[in-house]
C-alpha cells in the first residue's frame, strides 16, 4: 500500500522502506510498555485504548502530505496496535481454559492473517478505484467502530457478566514472586516461545517478500498471477493456524507441536529452493505457495504454551515480551535474503539461507523445548515448571 502513498507524496525508496519498518519498531517498543501495564489494566480498556489510538492515527494519516508526518503517524499506530494485541491475549486468558487456548489462539492469529490477505484482495482494488486516502479513511472508520463495540460488549471474564462462581479449572498457585516481571525471564519457556514466534515470523516475512519475485524472475510467471499467489499464501496461513491450534489442544503436547512446526518450516524452505532451481508449471508453483502456511502450524501452540507456563496475571506480559522476537525476525528474514541475492545474484541461495535459519530454530527447539523429567512426587502446581 505504501507504493501508492509514495507516488502521491513523492517518497524516495529509502523513505518508503523506513516508513514501513518504523511501524514494526514502534509495535515492538509498544510491547515493552503494554506488557507490564497488562498486569493491572483490564483487557477491555487495553482494547478500547489501542483501537481508538490506532483509529485516530489512521484517520489523520488520510491527510498526510510528507515523509515526517507519515513516520510520526506510523509510530503512533504501531504503538497503539501493541495495546490491541496484548489486550487480546488477556481476553483469551480470561475466557478460555488452558486446554482450549491453542485452538483459540490459532483462530485469533488466523484472523490477523486473513485481515492482511483481505488488505491485498480488497484494499488494492479500492485504492485503484478511489485512492489510498479513501482506503485509509475506511480503515479508520472501521477501527473506531470496533472500538465502540468493544467498549459496549467486551467483558474480561465470566465473572464480569454475573457468573460469579464460574471456573474452568483450579486457579494456579500465586505467590508474591509469581507476579514479578522478573519471573518471566527466569523461566526457559519465554525463550522457547520467543524462538517459536521468531521462526514463524521469519518464514512469513521471508516468503511474503521473495516468493513472488522468485516466481517471476526464475519461473517467468506472468505478473498478473502475483495476486493469486499472494492470496494463496495468505489463506494457507489461515488454514494451517486453525488446524494447528485444534491439533495442539487435541494432543495436549505443546513442546512436541513446537518442534513439529519448526520441522515444517524447514520443509517449506526446501520446497522453495526447488522452485528456485527447477522449471515448474504454474499449478505446481501455486501448490507450493498454497502449502507454505505449514510454517505457522505451531502458532497457536506457542502462545498457549506460554499461557500454560506462567500465572494468568503474567501471561499477557510474557506473550508481549516474546512477541518482540517476532518483530526482529520480521526485519531479519527479508533483509538477509535480499543481501544474499545482492551478493550471489541467486534466489536459490537466498532460500538456502532461509532454510538454514529455520533449521537452526529446529535444532535449538529440540534441545530447549523439553519438559523436566517427572520426579514421582505429585506437583503442587504445574505453573511453576521451568
Amino acid at each position: 500500500m505504501l507504493t501508492f502513498v509514495s507516488e502521491t507524496i513523492h517518497l524516495q525508496p529509502w523513505e518508503a522502506g523506513f516508513a514501513q519498518g518504523i511501524f514494526a519498531i514502534a509495535y515492538g517498543a509498544g510491547m515493552f510498555f503494554w506488557s507490564p501495564v497488562s498486569r493491572t489494566m483490564t483487557a477491555r480498556k487495553m482494547l478500547v485504548i489501542g483501537l481508538i489510538g490506532s483509529g485516530i492515527g489512521m484517520a489523520v494519516q488520510v491527510f498526510v502530505q510528507g515523509f515526517a508526518e507519515l513516520v510520526i503517524l506510523r509510530i503512533i499506530i504501531g504503538f497503539f496496535d501493541a495495546a490491541v494485541w496484548t489486550g487480546n491475549i488477556k481476553l483469551m486468558v480470561g475466557w478460555w481454559p488452558e486446554s482450549r487456548r491453542a485452538s483459540i489462539m490459532g483462530i485469533i492469529l488466523a484472523a490477523y492473517s486473513l485481515a492482511i490477505t483481505m488488505d491485498f484482495a480488497l484494499g488494492i482494488p479500492l485504492t485503484l478505484a478511489f485512492g489510498w486516502r479513501t482506503f485509509f479513511g475506511v480503515l479508520a472508520v472501521l477501527t473506531l467502530v470496533i472500538a465502540a463495540l468493544d467498549l459496549v460488549f467486551v467483558r474480561d471474564n465470566p465473572q464480569d457478566i454475573g457468573i460469579k462462581d464460574f471456573v474452568w479449572e483450579p486457579a494456579k498457585p500465586v505467590t508474591s514472586s509469581s507476579t514479578s516481571l522478573w519471573e518471566i525471564f527466569k523461566s526457559k519457556w519465554i525463550y522457547v516461545g520467543a524462538l517459536g514466534i521468531g521462526g514463524c515470523t521469519f518464514a512469513l516475512s521471508g516468503t511474503a517478500t521473495w516468493v513472488i519475485p522468485t516466481y517471476i524472475t526464475v519461473q517467468n510467471m506472468p505478473v498478473g498471477y502475483a495476486a493469486l499467489v499472494g492470496t494463496a499464501m495468505g489463506l494457507s496461513q489461515v488454514v494451517f493456524l486453525v488446524i494447528g491450534g485444534y491439533v495442539t489442544d487435541w494432543l495436549d503436547n505443546r513442546p512436541a507441536i513446537l518442534k513439529f512446526g519448526a520441522l515444517l518450516g524447514v520443509l517449506s524452505g526446501l520446497s522453495f529452493i526447488l522452485a528456485a532451481v527447477n522449471p515448474m508449471g504454474f499449478g505446481l508453483l501455486l501448490t507450493i505457495a498454497g502449502l507454505s502456511g505449514v510454517a505457522v502450524f505451531s502458532g497457536g501452540a506457542i502462545f498457549s504454551l506460554i499461557s500454560q507456563k506462567y500465572p494468568d496475571r503474567l501471561v499477557p506480559a510474557a506473550v508481549g515480551y516474546a512477541e518482540v522476537m517476532g518483530v526482529f525476525a520480521t526485519f531479519l528474514s527479508p533483509s538477509l535474503m535480499g543481501a544474499v541475492i545482492n551478493i550471489t545474484g541467486s534466489f536459490a541461495w537466498a532460500f538456502v539461507a532461509f532454510t538454514l535459519c529455520e533449521a537452526v530454530v529446529l535444532i535449538v527447539m529440540l534441545i530447549l523445548a523439553r519438559e523436566p523429567a517427572a520426579s514421582g512426587v505429585p506437583a503442587a502446581g504445574h505453573a511453576s515448571a521451568h
